[in-house]
């Protein structure tokens, strides 16, 4: 049986997917149907971003006091419309992730495994995660840290067919605090304080989160910023993405 490590936390946009700007049409449609705001978001850079945060300071620009009856509005519309826009533009998935979740995935099925294993040499093929071949588990759970507010999180993973990769316990989002920081140390409160503890994202903000919580920072530049930008903001693992599978499994698994 495969010891309990601990808990892996994962940004989502840039770092598991591209929503392929289903995110922003969405802002605009809920600014329009919650609040009547004819409201352009070009000019806002979402990269590292939180919802709230994105919210309140565009209500700013606008001279408007954001309230909490206002951001309640405009998130009970913000969830249905992204639903809306999602579905016409099909989400991107970033290259191996739908083989890394479930191989770390509590819920990943041994069929799966053997698949890959027979067009690859991961190296959780050749070793396993524990004494077995084809092991329940990494010993690792899978949360997320995300800007994004919980329902908007849920619906892209959902759409991007990852939502049940990940435990509901360990999920920080954009609805319970507009600071990424305190994002992450709720979703580590809430995954019940494991002793050992990575975030994986895309930005110089997931990295600031990691650190401020002690964690692990493993950054991917498959978002807004390059490996040097990731190198420089003091990741302890940059990648270029994750087509390089065995070097990610390896840092994990001597965590």
């Amino acid at each position: 049986m495969a010891k309990e490590r601990g808990w892996i936390f994962f940004d989502i946009d840039g770092t598991l997917l591209y929503a392929r700007g289903s995110g922003r049409e969405a802002f605009r449609q809920a600014f329009d149907e919650a609040l009547g705001w004819e409201q352009s978001v070009e000019h806002i850079n979402f990269y590292g971003a939180t919802d709230l945060d994105v919210f309140r300071k565009i209500c700013a620009e606008r001279g408007e006091i954001s309230t909490p009856a206002m951001e309640k509005a405009f998130f009970e519309r913000l969830a249905p419309a992204l639903d809306e826009q999602m579905t016409k533009n099909k989400v991107e998935v970033f290259p191996n992730i739908g083989k890394i979740l479930p191989l770390l995935s509590n819920d990943w099925k041994a069929t799966a495994l053997h698949d890959s294993a027979s067009h690859t040499s991961d190296p959780s093929a050749a070793k396993g995660w524990g004494n077995s071949r084809y092991p329940g588990s990494s010993g690792w759970k899978l949360g997320i840290v995300t800007g994004n507010i919980e329902a908007t999180a849920k619906l892209k993973l959902k759409h991007a067919g990852l939502l049940k990769y990940f435990d509901e316990r360990g999920f920080g989002c954009g609805c319970d605090h507009e600071d990424r920081v305190q994002i992450a140390r709720h979703a580590w409160e809430r995954a019940g304080r494991p002793r050992r503890a990575v975030l994986i994202g895309d930005t110089p903000n997931d990295i600031r989160a990691a650190k401020a919580n002690r964690m692990v920072a493993i950054a991917v530049a498959t978002g807004g910023f390059n490996f040097q930008a990731l190198e420089k903001a003091g990741a302890d693992f940059v990648f270029e993405d994750f087509t390089d599978t065995e070097r990610l499994l390896s840092i994990l698994n001597k965590l």
